[in-house]
């Protein structure tokens, strides 16, 4: 039997990274075309792979939705730059704008990340990591005198959640500009009652 020469295993290690990566790639771009949920089926052929290479490199279909959420997590980290303003009132104008950006181009892979949530304890971390870190961040904004009132606070974290605006876009059939609108006058009435 002869043995791999060392070209050759890093050739076999490149090309299926390769074809991990056009795995990938195949999900967000049909899911940017709006499908939230290929088949494995669609997905091979849009990667240009064979149907078994799909589950050779992910186990499952939740394990490609990680995958890819993780993708498309990079395409975010601009949110988390330091805000501008000086005041918290501001930075709190300024985290839902940067929320709705997020929210808008996200809300098809949320949705799709959904539907494979149920069978994947990995996939479950996702949404409780997320929030906690959009929480995370809202608290070190608001001032300690107006995080005490837990009533104001829960209605803030509440308008500003993805939860909020899906309602509002799905449930409601708002639209972006729309949904908008609705979460920005409630913080405008929530930030009014703290000075």
């Amino acid at each position: 039997m002869k043995s791999l020469g060392l070209h050759e295993t890093d050739g076999r290690r490149l090309r299926s990274q390769a074809s991990r990566e056009r795995i990938i790639d195949a999900v967000v771009a049909i899911i940017d075309e709006g499908r939230v949920t290929p088949s494995a089926e669609v997905v091979a052929i849009r990667a240009n792979v064979g149907l078994r290479s799909v589950f050779r490199h992910f186990g499952d279909m939740a394990s490609l939705y990680t995958a890819v959420l993780e993708r498309i997590g990079k395409r975010y980290v601009h949110l988390m730059r330091p805000y501008e303003a000086a005041d918290w009132h501001g930075q709190l104008r300024e985290s839902l704008a940067r929320r709705l950006e997020l929210y808008e181009s996200g809300l098809a892979y949320s949705r799709a990340a959904q539907l494979f949530r149920d069978g994947s304890a990995t996939m479950n971390l996702g949404p409780g990591v997320f929030n906690e870190m959009l929480r995370s961040r809202l608290e070190s904004v608001v001032p300690a005198a107006a995080r005490a009132d837990d009533l104001w606070l829960e209605q803030l974290d509440l308008w500003l959640s993805l939860d909020c605006y899906a309602s509002l876009r799905e449930r409601r059939g708002l639209s972006h500009t729309q949904a908008a609108e609705v979460m920005t006058a409630a913080v405008e009435r929530l930030l009014a009652d703290k000075h």
